[in-house]
């Protein structure tokens, strides 16, 4: 088989590689929704009372814990309450219909209403617990047309509908990045080798790289259960997209420089790849190792970033198959409109700089420290945990969970849950004096609103169940019992 032939072989296995992949490619939205949440390791402390929790459940999650929300600016007027409280009750009778298992409201009694009534009058909270019939959003836009009252603002959230728009906004994210890489390496490659053609060589070899890569990575996903993330897809357009452009850079520089020395385009690619191929293929090795040791992490938004190491050596594959094809059809055209194909020259500014840096170190090193002190000096050291600074405020789930936070004590949106497991039935005085006594200790912590256990259903100390109290019940009735008896005479 002559070399065209090869040439189009390649070229064509490529392509049918591609499309076969796109066709058959598992929707990365519902991948992201089914597999590619971030879990913590068993051995976490939070997973181990997951565990719990589920086995207090039966281990079966059967609903989704949602919270509808009804605020106004300013204090809600009695008649925007009372329709508020017929929209709770018209919701409480199609319950069934709208798939909803148990419905909490500030209707149900007096504690409820101090906790799901705002204190300044202007939020409302509905607890629902929905049946998990259909996708979330399914069921958000169920529910969510059952709770719009003229003049006063709705919300549905929870946590199941915050990680639904988180998945979205990664999503949306992935596509703004793919974006911004493409604009910035057509400018780079534009700035290197003003041609309008490299950067669209380029730009072909590594998007059929990404896409081959992501097509068997979320068969691998879907089929294998292999590591996956909502960031994935990130760390794969940066990475492909950034480590491509760079390779490609460097081969193709090498190929101009040649072309002028050899007799031949084929001498030319033979010896751009001899050299300039080489330390491509020893750069993209070390970091497919990098990548591909991450899957042996504990924490899974490590291993999730394994992938990028089939988008690497794909991409490997690709430069050494594809880009010469290139190369040999195009030849020097490759660079049109340029002319000039002789070695690169030494860049008077960079010999400028380094020339001044190196008679003149300690204004070069003042220099440095202009640019950089005041970065130094604004960064704060302080961690942030909250997850939903990654969520843009546009989603109704955000919004919703903001208004929470706002009109209502800390953690009652997402509260923290301490499971205790022993391995006997702690119905007794003893441990249930020892949970009483650790719900006290927790509540004495800065930041803790409220605590609710066994001994405090309601989130406040029930006396009756004080020995104190009980005795003083006990010297109360004695007192009334001896004043009963003291009027009665012996016979």
């Amino acid at each position: 088989m002559n070399k065209r032939k090869w040439r189009v072989l390649i070229l064509t296995s490529w392509l049918v590689v591609t499309l076969l992949l796109v066709l058959f490619m598992p929707n990365m939205g519902t991948l992201v929704r089914e597999k590619g949440q971030i879990s913590l390791p068993e051995s976490a402390q939070s997973e181990q009372a997951a565990k719990i929790i589920n086995g207090m459940r039966d281990g079966k999650e059967k609903t989704y814990q949602m919270i509808a929300v009804f605020h106004s600016n300013k204090k809600l007027t009695a008649d925007e309450l009372t329709t508020i409280e017929k929209r709770i009750t018209a919701i409480q009778t199609n319950q069934t219909s709208l798939g909803i298992d148990r419905i909490v409201s500030h209707l149900d009694n007096k504690t409820a209403k101090k906790q799901l009534l705002s204190s300044d009058g202007t939020t409302v909270m509905l607890q629902l617990e929905v049946l998990r019939e259909g996708t979330i959003t399914e069921i958000g836009d169920r529910i969510r047309p059952e709770l719009q009252i003229k003049g006063v603002e709705s919300y549905l959230t929870g946590n199941a509908l915050v990680l639904e728009d988180f998945a979205k906004a990664t999503h949306e994210g992935v596509e703004k990045t793919e974006v911004i890489a493409i604009i910035f390496i057509v400018l780079v490659l534009l700035l290197v080798f003003r041609s309008p053609i490299v950067p669209i060589i380029s730009l072909l070899s590594v998007g059929i790289s990404y896409v081959v890569a992501l097509g068997i990575t979320a068969q691998l996903v879907q089929h294998f259960g292999f590591p996956f993330s909502n960031f994935t897809q990130v760390f794969m357009v940066v990475v492909l997209f950034g480590v491509g452009t760079d390779y490609n850079i460097l081969l193709f520089t090498r190929f101009k420089e040649e072309l002028s020395k050899q007799k031949s385009v084929g001498s030319a690619i033979k010896t751009t790849y001899q050299t300039a191929g080489k330390t491509v293929i020893y750069s993209g090795v070390a970091v497919f190792i990098g990548f591909a040791a991450l899957i042996f992490a504990q924490f899974k938004i490590y291993q999730a970033a394994s992938p990028v190491a089939i988008g690497v050596a794909v991409l490997l594959l690709v430069l050494l198959t594809l880009n010469p094809i290139f190369m040999a059809l195009l030849g020097k055209k490759l660079f049109w409109p340029t002319k000039n194909f002789a070695g690169h020259q030494s860049s008077k500014l960079w010999g400028f700089l380094s020339k001044q840096a190196f008679y003149r170190p300690v204004i070069a090193l003042i220099i440095v420290a202009v640019l950089t002190v005041p970065f130094m000096l604004n960064y704060s050291g302080k961690l942030n945990y909250d997850d939903l600074v990654e969520i843009n405020d546009k989603y109704e789930s955000k919004q919703g969970i903001t208004l929470i936070t706002k009109h209502f004590p800390a953690g009652l949106s997402a509260p923290t849950t301490l499971a205790i497991k022993s391995e006997q039935p702690m119905a007794n005085p003893t441990d249930l004096k020892a949970v009483d006594e650790l719900a006290a200790e927790i509540a004495n912590i800065d930041g803790v609103a409220t605590v609710y256990s066994v001994t405090r259903p309601l989130g406040e100390r029930v006396d009756n169940l004080y020995t104190k109290e009980q005795s003083r019940q006990l010297h109360s009735g004695l007192d009334k019992a001896n004043k009963g008896l003291s009027p009665l005479t012996v016979v």
